[in-house]
């Protein structure tokens, strides 16, 4: 322990340092033409992130699907399918034509948005480029979605929104792995308009602070709730308002790379939690797993049992939880001012779009 204490740190920052040198010469690459960024057909919205993990990227996306319908444009959503099984292919899930993919194959969070959007299709592989392609040629969508994609610079973004949560804000300002960054702050330069998620799980005031005197930000800032938005039994066949939960006693179960946001959420709702099963995020659930999250719930005899719903597409396939577990259904909810910003957007590119034709 004391080995690890005087000299854990100091290798985490030196490697740190290791990692930043290479980003920057990616940078640098791009920036003087060395290695190309393409233009594809389609309008593109990237969603992505300076830090790893846990900012909101998924419900973003899929509040993004929802008000491109509203407005009457067709996407089609790209992600690059992390933790899936087969990275070696490029696969199109439409949910109202198949259901039955094994979402191992697919990607826990692209499966996912696939089941709340079953019209949508959405693409999973390694080059968003290859996939933007596919999608065109197969789906012509109106909006291409990047999911996770503010580092992937080979394609061009017509739109580059940066997510940053405000209960972990940019941590340390360190790059991996001695922080959370996967580049330095600075490059927030890129994006369009940057996003704070889940402010009301957290005071954004010191975060927005930092934007707007520390980092100098010039684009557009938006605040975006992260809300409950109902609670479904794993099997779907029985729903709960929220309000029948208040004052009960619940257990957590979760393998999400944030789960103090899912324990803040519950605990604004007056919610006991007498205990909490925690795996890694992206865990790939096995019948041990299931067997401990079971004999927790029969020792500790919660009135709930609760998970995530990225959770929940993993743990439908053990049929011995279908009654057990109840999952939490989630939206962002964006400020005023935001819905006017995509609209002006969309207007302006479209009507580009038709003069250029």
């Amino acid at each position: 322990m004391i080995f690890s204490n005087k000299f854990l740190k100091p290798f985490l920052f030196a490697t740190s340092l290791v990692f930043k040198s290479f980003v920057l010469l990616r940078l640098l690459a791009y920036r003087k033409g060395w290695l190309k960024t393409k233009l594809v057909n389609t309008p593109v919205i990237s969603v992505g992130n300076l830090t790893v993990g846990g900012t909101g990227k998924t419900p973003v996306v899929d509040l993004l699907i929802k008000e491109l319908q509203r407005l009457k444009k067709q996407p089609a959503v790209l992600s690059r399918g992390y933790k899936r099984k087969d990275t070696s292919s490029q696969q199109r899930l439409r949910f109202c034509e198949e259901k039955r993919i094994d979402p191992a194959f697919f990607g826990d969070e692209p499966y996912l948005l696939a089941q709340r959007n079953p019209e949508v299709p959405v693409y999973v592989g390694s080059s968003r480029i290859i996939t933007a392609g596919l999608a065109e040629k197969q789906d012509h969508p109106d909006i291409l979605l990047l999911d996770d994609a503010y580092q992937h610079l080979a394609i061009h973004r017509d739109l580059n929104l940066l997510l940053i949560d405000a209960e972990q804000g940019l941590g340390n300002r360190h790059l991996l792995p001695f922080g959370v960054l996967r580049e330095p702050v600075n490059q927030w330069k890129r994006a369009d308009a940057i996003i704070l998620t889940k402010t009301n799980l957290a005071a954004s005031d010191s975060i927005s602070q930092i934007l707007k005197h520390e980092l100098q930000v010039n684009c557009p800032v938006f605040n975006f709730k992260y809300e409950i938005q109902g609670i479904t039994r794993l099997d779907g066949k029985t729903h709960l308002n929220l309000n029948e939960i208040i004052n009960k006693r619940v257990l957590l179960t979760s393998g999400i790379a944030q789960p103090k946001g899912f324990e803040r959420l519950l605990e604004q709702q007056d919610v006991e939690i007498i205990g909490k099963i925690e795996f890694p995020d992206h865990h790939d659930y096995s019948t041990e797993d299931v067997r401990k999250i079971l004999e927790q719930q029969q020792k500790l005899k919660p009135d709930y049992l609760l998970t995530t719903e990225k959770d929940a597409v993993k743990l439908r396939s053990f049929p011995e939880l279908a009654e057990q577990i109840w999952v939490l259904e989630m939206e962002m909810i964006p400020d005023n001012l935001w819905n006017d910003f995509l609209a002006e957007f969309l207007r302006h590119k479209f009507e580009t779009q038709k003069n250029e034709k």
